[in-house]
């Protein structure tokens, strides 16, 4: 999730098995080091002292304090430090130092309201004061005002002095309008920090993120290669640039970076679920398990893992892991339907059909637009033997979505194995008409209602298609030979036969074998 830490793009999905990535962590790695020069010269200026101070050497004891105060924040020793700026400000109640550190503190403290209060007094104090605009800037951008930091940023920048470099409130201002969702803007101001300092890693990572967003994805991936070129140790701009590999279909591409992340950080948020994405749309189901494994047992309670690692392994044809994986998964979250259609699938496969048509069910529940469950509970409604309803489950499918290709053809078969075969006929015409894989299979079942329905010819055409589409197709092959015979075409049908036999033998199809000579036998000895 494109946020202040990890930003998820899209969910994990079943038939087809499809996966959403996490998203790079967000750019807002907020510059929040003083722009230089950060002399104490530049922090406490002359005239941000009460001139009763700079007067009277003896009433230097504030400034004192303050000097302190800066050192102990630096060693990180909040508490004591807020005590010290107080202690100032109580002295001298103008001190815009003072008030400026108070400020940056508190905010480290994580106390945001309290820091922007304090610079606020620091500015109204004295409208010159720079630092100040920079600490409110991150202040607000830290509370979720954007417009306020930018308002903040602009106005350092406008005061700054020539030989100020600016790269790191150019920065934060792109991570600011960024947050706006002002591409534009963010994209200008990140090149603008670049401008001043042309190894601002950062910057570049910024950059990228920008790009990304604007669909400018070939852009995105030369800015985060540049980042890397100037910070190879940076762990984010690694997993930004794995990111958008993935998004370029570059999955192998998105691996290696993936995995770069893992030695610079083994701990790093989501990088083995998405090194898990890219194995899978590599076809490395053993490594995509592997990964997904890996990330489970950092985020023992992400469900979105569990879900990815049972569509993994349904993927290796282990449908116990699978079923155990999609359980696990809703018992963390048992409200995304995608991962019960998943464990229908599972179950299915599994012989639970009662379990299965359950899940689908309640995959259906949570989402009554859920096409693909509707499809599923028909196939499994079909296992059952309960035509009528599994016939209803595929109408319903193509109900919602015309153009259900998967659908059609199992409402085909299961009108055919009614007698209805003229509707079957229809629905495998549509089937072929929108498209889908394994289109011979669906010419074959179109062939076969044809020669149904006494439709020789049409039904001849048919099985042509399927076999020009997939010569090795055994069915249609032995549909062409049941047709010829009741063509009377003999010596064509035995044709048929015998190369569906030699077909049905290589994969040792023991039942169609047997068919298939039967119907040799019953041909031979006819002239």
């Amino acid at each position: 999730m494109i946020k202040t830490t990890i930003k998820k793009i899209a969910v994990v999905g079943v038939l087809p098995l499809m996966g959403g990535i996490v998203s790079a962590l967000d750019a807002a790695i907020l510059a929040q080091t003083l722009p230089s020069p950060t002399s104490l010269s530049q922090t406490i200026a002359p005239n941000s002292v009460p001139k009763d101070i700079q007067s009277d050497p003896l009433a230097n004891t504030p400034l004192k304090l303050v000097e302190q105060a800066n050192s102990l924040r630096e060693q990180n020793q909040l508490d004591r430090a807020i005590a010290l700026y107080r202690q100032a400000i109580a002295a001298s109640p103008e001190l815009v130092p003072a008030y400026y550190g108070l400020g940056v503190t508190l905010r480290q403290k994580g106390d945001l309201q309290g820091a922007s209060a304090a610079h606020k007094r620091a500015i109204a104090l004295d409208r010159n004061y720079t630092p100040a605009y920079y600490g409110l800037g991150i202040a607000l951008y830290q509370q979720g005002d954007a417009t306020g930091a930018i308002a903040a940023y602009n106005q350092f920048v406008q005061l700054s002095k020539g030989e100020t470099n600016l790269a790191p409130v150019h920065y934060n201002l792109g991570l600011a309008y960024d947050r706006q969702n002002n591409l534009d803007s963010a994209v200008t101001a990140f090149r603008k920090a670049i401008e001043f300092d042309g190894k601002y890693a950062l910057a570049y990572n910024g950059l990228g993120a920008a790009l990304r967003r604007q669909g400018k994805r070939s852009e995105a991936i030369a800015a985060y290669r540049k980042a890397i070129e100037l910070a190879p140790q940076y762990a984010v701009a690694h997993f930004a640039l794995g990111i958008s590999l993935y998004e370029e279909r570059d999955y192998k591409g998105a691996i290696a970076a993936y995995q770069k992340v893992t030695t610079l950080d083994s701990n790093f948020p989501n990088v083995y679920y998405n090194l898990g994405l890219a194995y899978n749309q590599a076809g490395e189901w053993g490594n995509a398990i592997t990964a997904f494994q890996r990330a489970s047992t950092r985020d023992p309670r992400n469900a979105d893992i569990f879900a990815a690692l049972g569509n993994a392994w349904l993927r290796e044809d282990n449908v116990t892991e699978a079923a155990a994986a999609f359980k696990r998964s809703v018992e963390i979250n048992p409200k995304v339907a995608s991962t019960f259609n998943g464990l229908g699938l599972a179950l299915r496969r599994q012989g639970d059909l009662t379990g299965a048509i359950a899940a689908y069910e309640t995959a259906i529940a949570l989402n009554p637009q859920y096409t693909a469950a509707y499809n599923n509970l028909g196939r499994v409604l079909s296992d059952q033997n309960r035509t009528a309803d599994a016939i209803n489950a595929f109408r319903q499918a193509i109900a919602l979505d015309p153009r259900n290709a998967v659908a059609y053809s199992n409402l085909g078969n299961l009108l055919r194995s009614q007698g209805n075969s003229d509707e079957a006929i229809d629905a495998f015409s549509k089937t072929i008409a929108i498209g889908k894989e394994d289109l011979w299979v669906d010419y074959t079942s179109l062939g076969l209602a044809y020669a149904d329905r006494g439709r020789f010819g049409e039904a001849q055409n048919a099985y042509f298609k399927a076999l020009s589409l997939n010569p090795n197709f055994a069915k249609a092959h032995f549909g062409l030979g049941a047709l010829y015979t009741l063509k009377g075409e003999v010596s064509n049908a035995i044709r048929s036969y015998q190369e569906a036999l030699k077909l049905y033998e290589e994969n040792r199809d023991a039942e169609w074998i047997k068919r298939t000579q039967q119907a040799i036998q019953s041909l031979q000895g006819i002239t």
